[in-house]
């Protein structure tokens, strides 16, 4: 008889799912909208990309705390108590339109945020059964890049002809909503616990870091450093070509693509590996931002939206399933925790540096400058992928050598 298949989509898997497609939405909302509202209030568009860093880093140096705290408490209580925070902070942004009291708010908005993040990733990841830890992974990162993708679809169309402050009200109610969500979770319970008693003993440093998988977040760094524009710039590129809100359309276009693709690439990842997909989404992101930074009518900007939304689709969730492929059960979780640190670390390197760079050139072109950053992900990939391979030629070698088959007989 063949086995049966585990149940995928429970009550507790669509919660999660649910939570964090709205707590994504919602965060990059405020993400987008922000340099629209500053931009009224200064013209250096440096400001927007130095309040973003300065929420990224609040949030990578809490993400090295969020993990062990995680494994301490009740997870459930602690989602519950971090969204909380998180309504908190959205809240106080009615207090003051100071620039400095703006990015205090955007650094105290990274801590929740950081909180949030490691522990809908970490809670998916439990709740998903091991036989089908592949398809609920992806899935899962759908959720999450979807509502990355609809934040500033929404946001820019909605501030073109609104105020930022009812803007905030929408952000509050959707988290509100995520909030009633999570009163409705279940701590997880780790039945991994060989793996974990691996793990307790080791130093903090070896429990964060892992060399193997360097490559891997490094490069989705570099993706996400040119995400940070796209996510940041758009709404004044939209301006600066004379289209307004309708700029917007390239998320909608970066939304269908990513979510096409995703359906069938953990399935050509699982069948033929990650080269295949790596290296046509490198080319096609790069495609798509020279052809953005070019864009001057809509179609322009619908095609480099989809080239775009395919890199989007392809690079973050393969390099994750690469990254867990080159380390031990154990060590899953580091891989996870380095890869949502190299987010934070790609997110704010790319904010304050195309900002900055923006100013010098003009939206336009720091688009297409920054297609450079996907010929780099597609150099290392190629030097390290090789590289990788051979090592790992190299130790099945040795363990054959090692640990040569007996023959029966």
């Amino acid at each position: 008889m063949g086995k049966v298949k585990v149940k995928l989509w429970t009550n507790q898997y669509v919660i999660i799912i649910l939570l964090s497609l709205v707590m994504f939405a919602s965060f990059y909302m405020i993400t987008a909208g922000f340099p629209i509202f500053v931009s009224t209030m200064t013209d250096n568009s440096a400001i927007a990309g130095i309040m973003t860093t300065t929420l990224m880093l609040a949030s990578l140096i809490t993400r090295f705390f969020a993990s062990v705290i995680i494994q301490k408490v009740n997870m459930k209580w602690l989602l519950i108590i971090a969204l909380l925070y998180f309504l908190g902070t959205i809240a106080l942004t009615f207090v003051s339109e100071s620039i400095v009291y703006l990015i205090f708010i955007r650094a105290i908005q990274g801590i929740g945020l950081s909180m949030l993040t490691t522990l809908v990733f970490t809670m998916s990841s439990q709740i998903v059964p091991k036989s089908r830890l592949g398809e609920g992974i992806v899935f899962f990162a759908m959720s999450t890049s979807v509502g990355t993708t609809l934040g500033p679809l929404i946001a820019i169309s909605y501030l073109a002809n609104y105020s930022f402050q009812s803007l905030l009200m929408i952000t509050l109610g959707l988290m509100a909503f995520a909030f009633v969500c999570s009163l409705f979770t279940k701590n997880p319970v780790n039945t991994e616990k060989e793996s974990k008693q691996t793990t307790k003993d080791e130093p903090f440093y070896k429990y964060m870091f892992d060399k193997r998988v360097l490559l891997p977040c490094i490069l989705v760094a570099l993706n996400y450093m040119t995400i940070a524009g796209t996510v940041n710039f758009m709404g004044a590129f939209g301006k600066e070509i004379q289209v307004g809100g309708r700029i917007s359309h390239f998320f909608i276009l970066q939304g269908i693509a990513m979510v096409l693709v995703r359906f069938f690439s953990g399935k050509i990842f699982d069948r033929f590996g990650h080269r295949i997909l790596m290296i046509p989404a490198a080319i096609s992101g790069a495609g798509g931002l020279i052809l953005l930074g070019f864009s001057t009518s809509m179609w322009m900007v619908w095609i480099s939206g989809a080239l775009f939304g395919i890199a989007y689709g392809i690079i973050h969730p393969i390099s994750q399933a690469w990254a867990l492929t080159l380390v031990p059960p154990e060590k899953k979780a580091t891989a996870n925790s380095m890869l949502l640190i190299f987010i934070d670390f790609g997110l704010a390197i790319g904010s304050v540096g195309l900002g900055f760079l923006a100013n010098i050139v003009g939206y336009g072109m720091t688009f297409s400058y920054s297609a450079a950053l996907m010929i780099i992900i597609l150099v290392l990939y190629l030097m390290g992928s090789n590289k990788t391979a051979a090592d790992e030629a190299k130790k099945k070698k040795l363990s054959s050598i090692k640990h040569p088959r007996i023959q029966p007989g």
